[in-house]
């Protein structure tokens, strides 16, 4: 497949130009600096600091409150499907994969994105796939954290922050319904119980249908059910002392794993239901596909989290100390593919369950930051276990079994991994400026992650008992995977209104287990004559490891009517983790790719015109390459799969004075996404073509008090695969994206 290089090139030619042209325009649009109004400033929390987010050398999409309501945002999918070169795939049994700049998180493997919640990173994206409420900003900063925020922060990481109680009672409701029956409501109160006591009290309530519906059994398959809660506690008597407690939980059910398979007829003519007329191969773009299962799913999760915040001000030093506890339930059924509606009898139904439980810890030392040198040092601890189930049953009943987590008589495949982590890592950064303009940033942190397995399921169902010979008892292993993450950069401020950056980064994500026996197990299934040499599947996969390379420049141009943010990146990642079915002995297996490389830039802008009209947009584009890959040399050269070639989005808002007190604002936005592929291999009909969706929104606001609105999502209704996974060459199972919908929505805020 051709590479575009010259469109590298032509983005770096244009980033240097605009390095180049910053100073001249900032030096003759902007304001004074010592006159220029930063009422408007975005402050940022990147760094563990509160800083501007001009003058942070990170490429950053902000999305503060007053953002979050006008774009109505109220799911991860509604701000990161706008955000340049991330790539964001979801499905209704509880899994997310973020990507950022070509770097990916596949399923059972660890996010290549972190998490951050009020300070706390979560151990898995699983609980972060939920409703947004009573959220003050979002952050989702693009390159290598990992110095900063530590394991799985290589490609970025999103960085939530919910909004604290202050000196005053407050408060919204939120209460929309849509197309599907989609009903979600959401409130918060928040203010002060006594001088030196305040409370913040959070819900959201979700029930929708969901956009489809399986022709043979009439089930919603993408039906969801979600209620969350959030209570907080903050102390502060305006002494050294301050403490945060907070409490967080959800309940979510809805229907199991509802994906479509597609076949090539020429191959399996009797599934030739999923597919369109006479097709002469796998099509990724044929997305009009029915639900046609026997069997309907089911989802149910349960999460809890409780963390405690401790800042304690020596003046020359804050004492920070961040104590984390979640537990994560979850469970999920399905019909086994090929999901068809006649294989009661003969096809097969599966089940997954997950009991997750995190400790975390975490204390850090940091210097004022109204100093020429500013450090900060700490230590982060992580004790996580997971419990793990998997179950193959045979579909005698036509629905799933009642026992979804031990043996029965209907087994057919039971797996029953416990992994545990331990990770330690001390950290430090420091920033210290040069002069008044020109500045250096270093950070660094050493990670230490302690894995191990054990297999328990029983006999004759242990993979690891029947193809390593082993006593269950012995059926364990455990690794330990070391990596140094330094990040450095240097940052010149143009003026008070722009700045222009260069950083260096490495990132770093833990190996991991396979099934224990999968080597053996493939190779049991070798064609006769063939090599044990051929299998590049091990038991289990080695770390991965990136170096990032990144020039920057943000501008407030115009009397800061126009924000821009562009950057340019290049990573070179060792061991780049991939998803892998082996269908010769039916193993879902992590694989590692020997080099990966990636190219490209992002960036966005705000304009506020005349006439009260706001534009703004973004775009990405990445370039990645498999530069080596030693256990399937044919995929060297091939597309790394993940990311989206380019991603564009276009938008604007006009603001309407229908009198003193009511404004009528409309919005619309276009979202881009560039070609992708889903697999290595780069299977032929597993590449989906560039797609387009348009959304809109129309509100009747009255000051801050209250806001009525409609809007509308996917308005062209385009019908697409958000996720495609190849399992043989003329067989893959997709997951459809959401049709078009419509809504309305009222909130009140007091």
């Amino acid at each position: 497949m051709p590479k575009l290089q010259y469109t590298h090139a032509s983005s770096i030619g244009a980033l240097a130009a605009m390095l180049a042209w910053t100073p001249v325009m900032a030096q003759a649009v902007s304001t004074n600096a010592a006159q220029a109004n930063n009422a408007d400033d975005i402050i940022v929390t990147a760094t563990k600091r509160n800083e501007n987010l001009v003058k942070v050398p990170i490429s950053v999409s902000v999305f503060t409150e007053a953002a979050i309501a006008e774009r109505g945002i109220s799911r991860p999918a509604d701000f990161l499907s706008s955000t340049p070169n991330v790539t964001f795939v979801e499905d209704n049994a509880g899994e997310a994969y973020i990507n950022i700049r070509g770097q990916t998180s596949v399923r059972n493997s660890d996010p290549n994105v972190a998490i951050v919640i009020d300070g706390v990173t979560l151990s898995s994206v699983k609980p972060f796939n939920q409703d947004l409420f009573g959220i003050q900003q979002i952050e989702v900063l693009k390159g290598p954290q990992s110095a900063i925020y530590g394991r799985n922060a290589a490609a970025g990481a999103i960085v939530i922050t919910t909004k604290k109680p202050g000196k005053e009672f407050e408060g919204n409701v939120v209460a929309s319904y849509g197309s599907f029956n989609n009903v979600h409501a959401s409130a918060s109160i928040s203010g002060p119980l006594s001088d030196n006591l305040g409370f913040s009290v959070a819900g959201s309530i979700r029930d929708s249908d969901g956009p489809f519906t399986n022709i043979t059994t009439g089930e919603k398959v993408q039906r969801f059910q979600n209620s969350s809660g959030r209570a907080r506690l903050v102390y502060d008597a305006g002494g050294p002392l301050t403490l945060d407690l907070k409490v967080t939980a959800h309940h979510s059910k809805g229907g199991g794993s509802a994906y479509n398979a597609q076949y090539y007829v020429a191959v399996a003519p009797a599934f030739s239901i999923n597919l369109p007329t006479n097709p002469t191969s796998l099509d990724g773009n044929f997305a009009n596909v029915p639900f046609v299962s026997n069997v309907a799913g089911a989802f149910k999760e349960d999460f809890a989290d409780i963390t405690l915040k401790a800042d304690y001000d020596l003046d020359w030093v804050k004492l920070t100390s961040i104590t984390s506890y979640n537990r994560l339930k979850q469970y999920f059924g399905s019909d086994s593919p090929p999901y068809l509606a006649v294989d009661q009898g003969v096809g097969t139904v599966q089940q997954y369950t997950y009991l997750d439980k995190n400790l975390s810890q975490e204390i850090r030392l940091t210097s004022p930051s109204d100093q020429r040198l500013r450090w900060q040092v700490g230590a982060y601890y992580l004790r996580f276990t997971r419990n793990q189930t998997s179950k193959i049953s045979s579909d005698a009943l036509g629905s799933l079994p009642a026992n979804n987590n031990s043996v029965d008589a209907g087994t057919v495949a039971f797996g029953n991994p416990v992994y545990r982590t331990t990770s330690y890592a001390p950290f430090a950064s420091l920033q210290f400026d040069v002069t008044e303009k020109l500045h250096l940033n270093l950070a660094g942190r050493y990670d230490t992650e302690k894995r191990s397995i054990k297999e328990v399921a029983p006999l004759p169902f242990n993979t690891c008992v029947t193809f390593t010979g082993k006593a269950v008892a012995d059926c364990r292993s455990s690794r330990t995977f070391k990596q140094f993450e330094p990040k450095a950069s240097v940052s010149y401020d143009v003026d008070a209104n722009a700045s222009v950056y260069a950083s260096y980064g490495k990132g770093f994500k833990s190996g991991g287990f396979n099934p224990i026996g999968s080597r053996q197990a493939l190779i049991a299934v070798l064609p006769v004559g063939a090599s044990a040499d051929s299998i590049y599947v091990q038991d289990g996969y080695n770390k991965e490891v990136s170096e990032s390379y990144e020039i920057g420049a943000k501008a407030k141009l115009f009397d800061r009517r126009l924000s821009i943010n562009v950057a340019a990146f290049q990573t070179k990642i060792s061991g780049a983790q991939q998803f892998q079915f082996q269908p010769a002995a039916g193993l879902q297996t992590t694989v590692s790719i020997d080099k990966v490389d990636l190219k490209g830039f992002d960036m966005d802008f705000n304009a506020r015109l005349p006439l009260d009209i706001n534009i703004f947009g973004g775009f990405g584009y990445t370039d990645g390459e498999i530069k080596n890959f030693a256990g399937n040399p044919l995929n060297n050269g091939n597309v790394a799969p993940g990311a989206f070639k380019t991603t564009l989005n276009l938008g604007m808002s006009k603001i309407f004075a229908v009198n003193d007190n009511l404004t009528f604002v409309p919005r619309v936005e276009m979202n881009r996404f560039g070609s992708i592929w889903w697999d290595v291999d780069n299977a032929p009909g597993t590449k989906r073509k560039p797609l387009t969706l348009i959304k809109a929104r129309m509100s009747l606001k009255s000051g801050d008090k209250w806001e009525l609105s409609a809007y509308g999502d996917n308005l062209t209704n385009k019908k697409y695969f958000q996720e495609i996974v190849p399992l043989l060459p003329f067989y893959s199972v997709n997951f459809r994206g959401p049709t078009r919908s419509y809504g309305v929505e009222a909130r009140v805020n007091f």
